[in-house]
């Protein structure tokens, strides 16, 4: 059994020796099979066997000025997300399925020059965006400079410009929390999410309209916007229900909005809340609520192995993004307990 396939020392030479042929031979074998005559590749593969030996994949990356690493910056997550943590975990999952790691950095000074000398260095082969703003400008400094990235979220606000992206839909996520509140007999679904303008929020607003519309609803004035925090959601969705017609029920651009409006409800005499609400993200902080509020789901596994499959497409040496991956996300539904809708 050789060295039991222990792989610690075991060099190409000695494989190369222990099969009867060349050092080239044996990489022929591992990079090009094609090349060798079949009888004399299953000697070298016997051999390998035989002694455990695994190429050094230190030693192949410095010769092919790879690193096999992906950057990601971190994020602060905002409100009571953890969405970062979960795509960070997703991503890492598809990145080793596919032979890569990620290398997460900070960046409290130039994230630009960070990310450049990340890549100049081989300390990473390319760079994965999770916070990309409309009219990010990143995006074209990074193109100019052929660093190769993908972005977890749409390119928006950049002209003419082609980029390599997968996103999750938004707008439709929201557009089926209306549906399911509209189902459950609500005939006044307000609105409670980021003031306009960026971009993801847009969005899920967007959502929330068409679907209303969609259903005949009087959308009037059900909109309510504020920082993503849950004190400032609550200060906002109070100002809704405090109208002479307020909403019986919130679709909100995210858990954070979603446990604001939920605050903002209170409690009926049997403790249960008095206003339905759906959120986005399916935090655990929705499970915390009593009882556990409904929200939308990202499917954030399918989006890390997009996201790694447009960047092996990119490092591949594919120059034009191909389309970009749009995603639907899942509404999860929770058993409601409070006040039935009044029709």
């Amino acid at each position: 059994m050789g060295r039991g396939g222990d792989a610690i020392g075991v060099t190409i030479s000695e494989v190369a020796a222990a099969a009867g042929v060349s050092r080239q031979t044996v990489s022929n074998v591992l990079k090009a099979p094609e090349r060798v005559a079949p009888e004399t590749a299953a000697r070298v593969r016997r051999a390998i066997d035989e002694l455990g030996y695994r190429p050094n994949r230190a030693a192949q990356n410095l010769r092919q000025r790879a690193s096999r690493c992906i950057g990601l910056k971190m994020v602060s997550p905002a409100g009571v997300s953890d969405l970062f943590d979960r795509f960070l975990h997703a991503l890492t999952e598809a990145a080793g399925a596919a032979g890569y790691h990620v290398l997460l950095f900070g960046a409290a000074g130039d994230e630009l020059a960070t990310s450049e000398d990340l890549i100049r260095t081989g300390t990473v082969d390319a760079l994965v965006l999770v916070d990309v703003e409309v009219g990010d400008p990143r995006l074209p400094w990074f193109s100019r400079r052929g660093i190769p990235f993908v972005c977890f979220g749409r390119p928006r606000g950049q002209g003419r410009g082609r980029f390599w992206w997968a996103d999750v839909d938004g707008a439709y996520g929201v557009a089926c929390a209306v549906d399911h509140l509209v189902a459950r007999g609500h005939r006044r679904v307000a609105y409670l999410g980021w003031p306009p303008g960026n971009g993801f929020g847009d969005d899920r607003r967007a959502g929330w309209q068409e679907a209303v519309r969609r259903h005949g609803l009087d959308a009037g004035d059900l909109v309510a916007t504020s920082a993503e925090d849950v004190a400032a959601a609550t200060a906002a969705a109070r100002r809704l229900l405090g109208r002479p017609d307020p909403p019986t029920a919130f679709a909100c651009g995210s858990d954070t909005f979603a446990v604001g409006a939920r605050l903002a409800g209170g409690t009926g005499p049997d403790g249960w809340p008095n206003l339905e609400v759906v959120g986005f993200d399916d935090s655990p902080a929705v499970m915390l609520m009593s009882p556990p509020m409904s929200s939308v789901r990202q499917p954030l596994d399918e989006v890390a192995r997009r996201v790694v499959g447009l960047l092996i497409d990119r490092l591949g040496g594919a120059e034009t993004p191909r389309e970009g991956v749009m995603l639907r996300p899942d509404l999860v539904i929770r058993e409601w307990r409070g006040p039935e809708p009044v029709h």
